[in-house]
């Protein structure tokens, strides 16, 4: 799994999600605002508290949107924002790594910050280096319901079922948010 890949997808979506841009959500945390005042707080690692706030709200309303309450032993269900749990521990292993050397990720944050509505989807192309065809089987897929676009449940789920969760959102359009999702066995 490629987690950097994974971090730049999820900030690009986190990003042009909130309400400002796209509103998908109720966000105005990944902005330059943001940014002043997550430095308030955490003078350190203040991008990285900034998108951990900016990853949550985007969880929640993909959860909300999908109706998930997590239960122990079913099927997980995991979008771009919630994954299986051992994949969310190990990318967490690898983002704690990240803290200390900000200065690799300046760029993809300041870039985030100022991400414009116009500039989706062609951001996760430039900015999270997604595989244009991932988008171009996005504009293809039909989804199931107002807010959901459900893909193949794997056995597994790799690097391309995440640029699949990540391109997905393309069926969604300004104020309207539909979440990609797949399930997995618990």
């Amino acid at each position: 799994m490629d987690f950097r890949q994974l971090f730049k997808l999820r900030l690009v979506v986190a990003a042009l999600g909130e309400t400002q841009r796209l509103g998908w959500w109720n966000s105005g945390v990944l902005t330059g605002t943001g940014e002043f005042l997550f430095q308030q707080g955490f003078p350190r690692s203040s991008p990285f508290a900034q998108t951990r706030a900016g990853f949550r709200v985007a969880q929640l309303a993909c959860d909300e949107a999908l109706g998930i309450q997590p239960s122990p032993g079913g099927a997980i269900t995991c979008h771009l924002f919630r994954l299986t749990p051992q994949l969310e521990d190990a990318y967490e292993n690898e983002r704690n790594r990240w803290l200390d050397a900000p200065q690799e990720w300046a760029d993809c944050f300041q870039a985030a910050w100022t991400l414009t509505p116009e500039q989706w989807p062609q951001a996760l192309i430039e900015l999270a280096e997604l595989d244009p065809a991932a988008i171009d089987w996005a504009r293809q897929q039909t989804p199931q319901t107002a807010k959901a676009l459900r893909l193949e449940d794997p056995a597994e789920i790799h690097q391309g079922h995440v640029e699949k969760l990540a391109a997905g959102f393309v069926c969604g359009q300004s104020g309207q948010l539909v979440v990609p999702y797949l399930q997995v066995a618990g």
